[in-house]
């Protein structure tokens, strides 16, 4: 079973940061409440309320479909090194067991870096931006040990959708960089995928750049530097 210890090293993602490239940001605050929607968001606050919400209960299916769904594949293949589970993945789709694992993990890693339970963490307003011509929103959230910030992201659908790599990016590129490294050449099917999520990536340095030490965004410009496109 995949253990996905690197999950304790993102809760230092959650907090500030700012996203790259802005072009006529909005600030919306939420509402008295919000409605679940299972495949995305109407808006970036949906989005990020829902998919806190299934965590918050371990309905971990929801908030499977609350996330872009491409980079939760990557994120779910990175740990092992494996092409194969990539390809299975892809394949045939992600077991339960795959998904409470990788939540579990995460839900405990928010709790270990800032001492709040996801129970405690409320959504209060949205601020859209436009970045590497992509729509994302940085979704503000506060708990009892300070405020949080939540990268969603606008599919093609119209949707919006919790971003991980553009929220998590720099706590992930120390694994995507040696994973990138061993994958043999005839295998191109995830870095393709991983080249597709380049804005998200782009973002993610973005927000990287001014905190204290500078090697996450140094492992975040070597991953970019290492993707097709």
């Amino acid at each position: 079973m995949l253990r996905f210890a690197f999950l304790v090293l993102i809760g230092a993602m959650l907090l500030g940061g700012c996203g790259g490239d802005e072009v006529g940001s909005t600030t919306t605050r939420a509402p008295s409440t919000t409605t679940t929607v299972m495949a995305g968001g109407q808006t970036p606050l949906e989005a990020a309320t829902a998919w806190l919400d299934a965590l918050s209960i371990g309905r971990y299916p929801a908030a499977d479909v609350m996330v872009v769904e491409e980079q939760f594949v990557l994120l779910l293949a990175v740990e092992s090194f494996s092409p194969e589970l990539y390809d299975n993945l892809v394949t045939g789709g992600i077991s339960p067991d795959v998904s409470r694992t990788f939540w579990e993990s995460f839900v405990a890693g928010v709790r270990g870096f800032t001492g709040a339970d996801i129970t405690e963490v409320d959504v209060v307003g949205e601020r859209r931006f436009e970045a590497y011509g992509r729509q994302f929103a940085e979704v503000e959230a506060m708990s009892p040990r300070g405020d949080l910030t939540i990268i969603a992201r606008q599919e093609s659908n119209g949707q919006w959708f919790v971003d991980l790599l553009a929220t998590f990016g720099p706590s992930f590129a120390p694994l995507f960089n040696p994973w990138v490294e061993r994958l043999p050449g005839e295998v191109s099917d995830p870095l393709e995928a991983l080249a597709r999520q380049r804005p998200s990536l782009e973002v993610a340095r973005d927000r990287a750049e001014g905190t204290p030490g500078d090697q996450a965004g140094t492992e975040l410009v070597l991953l970019l530097e290492q993707l097709p496109g």
